[in-house]
């Protein structure tokens, strides 16, 4: 009995490769690192522009609606984060495709890195006190 051509194809793609020790061990690494950071996380202090919106409530909150800044927050996370999952996966895409995929990835390394100093920024600007409070000079 022969087999064809697309038989041996079939049963090709149903063999188990055996992964390189280094590759197990970087995926058994890199989950037990996934799940320590998603059971050890704070939420509230993980989200994007956390400060910014404390700081934006305090200021213009009696001036605006109680849902106004929330919201414009909230849409301001979405878009960030579409944005960004949206240059990756269109940049692998066009990978695939063989065409230019570098200019979509730099896209998403700026509004990456663009969240991070405006993180960095509003922490620096609007941090949790942790500084000296200032007192009265005795007169």
């Amino acid at each position: 009995m022969s087999n064809t051509p697309q038989q041996r194809r079939s049963v090709r793609c149903l063999q188990i490769k055996r992964l390189p020790s280094f590759t197990a061990f970087g995926v058994l690494l890199g989950t037990l690192v996934f799940f320590a950071i998603a059971f050890h996380s704070n939420p509230v202090h993980a989200q994007l522009f956390n400060q910014a919106e404390q700081q934006t409530t305090s200021i213009f909150g009696q001036y605006l609606g109680n849902n106004i800044i929330p919201f414009m927050f909230g849409l301001l996370r979405v878009v960030v984060w579409v944005s960004a999952v949206g240059f990756i996966l269109f940049a692998v895409y066009q990978a695939q495709r063989g065409e230019q995929w570098q200019p979509l990835m730099q896209n998403a390394f700026i509004v990456i890195a663009a969240v991070v100093v405006v993180e960095g920024l509003s922490s620096l600007f609007f941090g949790g006190g942790t500084g000296a409070t200032p007192t009265a000079s005795p007169r």
